[in-house]
Formats: C-alpha cells, structure tokens, sequence
C-alpha cells in the first residue's frame, strides 16, 4: 500500500513538473493597440478583455510552440497618430512577433502604412470596416495585415436581400460619424439600397464626440425617411436614440460595424427607445447554437461574464478573442515566430471562430458571419430569415 502511495506520488510530480517548468523559453510576445482612453475606450476595454480570455485559455493548454503568450496592449486612444506611436513602441522597443491593431479604420490604416508596413510585422485587424484597409485601387496596400473583421461593404451585402423586401427599409436616410468608417459605410449601404429598389433621402454626418443630434434628427424626419441607418459607436447610438424618441421619430432603425448589442443599447438608452433596433452583429453569443463551435461559443459567453465583464460588451468582446485564434493558427502552421514564415502561414489559415471561418482571400480578408439581431421585449432576438 507503501509503495503504491509513493508510485502516485512519483507519477503527480512526473505530471505536475512538466506545467510548472513548462514556461523557461521566451514569450510569444502580441502587441495591442486599442482605445483605452477617448470616446471608444469602452469598446476598447471589452476587446482586451477578450484577448485576455484567449491568452489565459492558450497558456492553460500548452501555450503556443511551447512557448507561453504574452499580451503587450497600449492605449491608441482610436487616434491615428496615438495608435502609430504605441504600436512603434511596441515593435521597436518591446519586438512583438505579431500586431493587434488598432480599432477604427483611420488608426488602422495609420498604423498598417506606418508601422506594419514598414517594420514587416504579421498584423491582424479585428475591427476596422473601411475597404481601404485591405483593398485600394485593386491592390493590397499591405501583405503583412491580415482582418478579420468584415468591410462595409460585406455587411451591406450581408443583409441587401432583406434590407427593402423584409425589413422595409424604403425611404432611407443615413446618420453617420465623421471618419473613414462611417462616411464608408454610408455609401456601401447606399448602393445596396438603391440596387434593391429603395431610395436615399438624407445623409446626415456627426462628430464622433457629439452629444446633441436634434439638428439631423429633424431633417431627416423632415425628408420623409420611413428607416434610418446609424453607424457609430453603443454609447453615441444611445444618445440619439434618447433624442429621436424625443422628437416622436417611430422609423426603422439598423446600426452597422457590430459592435452594438441589446443589452447596451437598453442599459444606455433605456428599453422603451431600444426596442425594435435592428442590429447588425458577427457573433451572437445569446444562440451558441449558431456558431460552428457552439461548447467554446458557451463558454466564452460565460467566462467572459464570470470575469466581471459587462454584457453590453458583448459586441466587441469576441474580436480579441477571434483575433488571438487566428494568431494562434498561423503561428502553429508556422512552427516558428519568424515573421516572413507567420506572414505565409496566415494565408494558410482555415479555423473556426466565434464570428465564424475565419480563412483569408489574396488581400488578406476573412469573411467572417453577418447576422441582424433585433431588440425584442428588451431582449435579443434574430428573424429566421436571418439566420446562417
């Protein structure tokens, strides 16, 4: 009895030994560039949060290549120049073997032709939309970025065959922030509109850190716009559904970019002005079922949760999460950090991700799902003809 003890013993050490030792080689070193600070940086600390859940569940199974992983994450502030300097830093100073950068489409492309670029570092892009982060003039502007997040464009076409016949949207007027991503998304959005049948009676532009949105309100009601497309951040989209419900507005409305959920908008702007808001969305973790992955699906949702993370940050949580899979696969492939060898082995990727497959074209685009969640009874819920 003695020596079977003292076997068990022999045979938990034999275990235990190899984990707690495992880690005498080098991190995998990922830079991040979110906001952190500014407008955006509630998005920005949902989207570390789910790197963090990624890098904590990597490092529980092995690590990659035998090698723990280390998230080095700065603040951008989602300013170009900002989002430049730190991811620099980041390269330069801390030499991070692959970058996660860095929100909006102006830093993004910022930091692509400015650091990516320059330096021949592996970038995954996990949120910005503007087409011109992976396509200019038909060309690729950076073989090193690789998005995982959809354009503009792709969401347009992600809904254009319910968008008039379905959801109704007729007479559309478009409210838009004033950077490359909302200007962007307003004309990707019109021309599906006008391919449909449907018609654009107003476009209004606001200022990202605008809070009074009465003015375009009003003359968007005034042009006769039976639908409203909005494209800008959960806390500003709250704003001026406050203030259309003010004004008696009752039109459709359909956010882009993905990152609103119901929960948000009913926590920011109350219930009675989120309900019926059609949300564009990648990840719908209220119906795991959805996913190709539903168990990993599950427990992100939950472990997310458990960490003390708020619900509303369900919209942008997930691309940390989807971002860090991604880096994971290529550096498997890869078998090595070598930059030239990770940037080959990206387009060799074909996994699956909580927004979807995530596999990358000839311009180092994924297409990730595009799903329409609406805000019923306060509560999520998606139409059957959206469904994937």
């Amino acid at each position: 009895m003695k020596k079977d003890a003292i076997r068990l013993f022999l045979a938990m050490i034999l275990v235990i030994i190899p984990v707690g030792m495992g880690w005498t080689a080098d991190p995998v070193k990922i830079g991040v560039v979110y906001p952190l600070t500014g407008p955006i940086a509630a998005a920005g600390s949902y989207q570390k949060a789910g790197v963090e859940i990624a890098v904590d569940r990597i490092n529980a199974e092995g690590g990659i290549l035998g090698r723990p992983v280390k998230a080095l994450i700065e603040d951008g502030a989602n300013d170009p120049s900002q989002s430049v300097s730190a991811a620099e830093k980041l390269v330069t100073r801390d030499k991070v073997d692959v970058m996660i950068a860095a929100w909006g489409s102006s830093p993004t492309l910022a930091v692509s032709a400015s650091v990516t670029k320059k330096y021949g570092v592996p970038h995954v892009v996990d949120t910005a939309s503007s087409v011109k982060v992976t396509k200019l003039e038909g060309k690729r502007p950076n073989p090193w970025l690789f998005r995982i997040s959809p354009t503009s464009q792709m969401e347009a076409e992600g809904v254009e065959k319910h968008l008039v016949s379905k959801m109704g949207f007729q007479k559309v007027a478009f409210l838009s922030v004033n950077n490359d991503w909302g200007r962007g998304a307003a004309q990707e959005f019109a021309t599906v509109v006008k391919r449909q049948g449907g018609t654009v009676v107003a476009t209004e532009i606001i200022n990202a850190d605008a809070t009074d949105f009465l003015t375009q309100l009003t003359k968007i009601k005034g042009a006769g716009a039976d639908s409203i497309i909005v494209t800008t951040d959960q806390a500003q989209i709250s704003l001026i559904l406050k203030q259309y419900k003010q004004l008696g507005m009752t039109q459709k409305i359909l956010t882009t970019g993905g990152g609103i959920v119901p929960e948000g908008l009913v926590a920011l702007a109350g219930s009675e002005a989120a309900e019926g808001v059609n949300i564009i969305t990648f990840f719908a973790p209220w119906f795991p079922e959805l996913t190709k992955i539903p168990q990993e699906a599950k427990w992100f949702a939950e472990e997310y949760l458990k960490r003390g993370n708020a619900p509303k940050g369900f919209g942008e949580c997930f691309r940390g999460y989807d971002a860090m899979k991604a880096i994971k696969a290529a550096l498997e492939l890869a078998k090595t950090t070598d930059k030239e060898k990770v940037r080959e082995a990206f387009h060799k990727v074909d996994t699956w991700a909580l927004s979807g497959r995530i596999k990358f074209d000839e311009f180092g685009q994924s297409y990730p799902n595009i799903l329409v969640v609406q805000v019923k009874n306060g509560k999520p819920y998606i139409p059957e003809y959206m469904k994937p």
